[in-house]
């Protein structure tokens, strides 16, 4: 009896294989519309298909070893039918799985991490001249070129999914070549807009780049093999004052870089850092006013509109009033003197560096430059605290990212 439950569970198998291995030919070139249930049941599968088929047939396993070897046989038979008719499930097998809709490809892990590595352990370590940082988060980093635009980002493995897409396209999977990065297997999607690459590296980590057409294909491919793991400096930094008006929003501190935001009456002041920058920040168009940091030079910028801000008397830097033209505070060990006529501005740019840890720092906010001058002199080196990475993301563009 238990012989002919096992031939019949086996028939079955081989069957729902031989279904999958011919399915497109028996019904034509549609597309096959996979339910949810089918997906998850097959994810679970491919996971771990010994341990599937064991549960499956637990009452049998301890019998007969004819029993194991044909549970392995009917796995094996399924998995390698699976993985030859469905690119979905070839990812799958490695830790990504890539299910591609439309426009959008939608790349998911649930298998856990093999390190402890942050996403923003890894850097890119070459852009071509011109470029400069926008904006950076835990996992992503934004650059912006001459007439272009450059995203970067990095998703350890784990209940991880991250949806892009390709806007200028009905079809992603028809502009998709499959290439090598860093001797890993690398999907490549290129349009007349756009430039997308993913790729998984040996610890299961899932790297994008995502550029337009002013970036050609050999500097992108440039930039992707440029990525190495930075090591953690040890060091971090934070402010120890800011205006009191100013809320904080979030702080996203990376593995040598932080940005920090506050806000006051729909007005932003945020501050960033790079320990060891590939590239400088985006910086206000025109002349900056010259800044001087000991035998440095640093850069100011004044925008355009006035501040308006009550009179509370004199700015005070270490409890002393500053005043005038030529004022000067100590930053990090370094003087800052400021030249020029010192009434506020709506919103001004503070950029500097620090030459023993090749640090460099920019304040940006509707303060005027004194605020900005006290907060870059409360700048303090404090013990590295990595925000947790992001776990879910939509980094898309066009009509289909908004």
């Amino acid at each position: 009896m238990a012989e002919k439950s096992f031939d019949a569970l086996l028939y079955q198998a081989l069957l729902e294989a031989g279904w999958q291995e011919n399915r497109t030919a028996w019904e034509g070139t549609e597309e096959p519309a996979f339910s949810p249930q089918y997906l998850r049941w097959r994810t679970r599968l491919l996971a771990d298909p010994f341990g599937w088929g064991k549960k499956q047939l637990r009452p049998l396993w301890a019998k007969a070893l004819r029993t194991a070897a044909c549970i392995l046989l009917a796995a094996s038979v399924t998995l390698g039918s699976l993985m030859a008719v469905s690119p979905t499930v070839r990812a799958a097998v490695l830790n990504w799985l890539r299910e591609i809709s439309g426009n959008l490809m939608t790349y998911t892990s649930s298998q856990p991490a093999k390190t402890n590595t942050l996403p923003s352990n890894w850097r890119i370590t070459w852009l071509p001249e011109g470029w400069t940082l926008q904006h950076m988060t835990t996992n992503l980093w934004k650059y912006r070129g001459d007439s272009g635009s450059l995203m970067y980002a990095c998703y350890a493995p784990g209940s991880t999914d991250l949806t892009t897409n390709v806007d200028d396209v009905s079809d992603a999977d028809a502009v998709r070549e499959s290439i090598q990065i860093q001797g890993h297997s690398a999907d490549y999607y290129e349009s007349e807009e756009y430039r997308v690459l993913l790729w998984e590296n040996e610890e299961g980590f899932l790297f994008l780049l995502r550029g337009d057409s002013s970036l050609d294909r050999e500097s992108l491919l440039s930039i992707a093999e440029s990525i190495v793991y930075y090591d953690d400096p040890g060091i971090a930094y934070e402010l120890d004052w800011a205006p009191s008006e100013y809320e904080p929003m979030y702080r996203d501190e990376l593995v040598g870089a932080a940005q920090e935001e506050w806000t006051f009456q729909k007005t932003s002041l945020t501050w960033w850092y790079v320990i060891d920058p590939v590239c400088g920040f985006l910086l206000p168009d025109g002349e900056p006013e010259e800044v001087t940091l000991g035998d440095f030079t640093a850069q100011y910028w004044a925008a355009e509109e006035p501040f308006e801000a009550e009179d509370s008397g004199p700015t005070m830097i270490n409890g002393e009033p500053v005043e005038g033209s030529g004022s000067s505070v100590t930053v990090g060990g370094v003087t800052i003197t400021v030249s020029g006529d010192p009434d506020a501005d709506q919103t001004s740019t503070l950029l500097w560096t620090d030459p023993g840890t090749n640090t460099t720092f920019l304040l940006e906010g509707a303060l005027d430059r004194y605020d900005l001058m006290r907060m870059a002199a409360s700048v303090a080196q404090t013990a590295p605290n990595p925000s947790p990475p992001s776990h879910h993301a939509a980094l898309m563009e066009g009509t289909a990212g908004g």
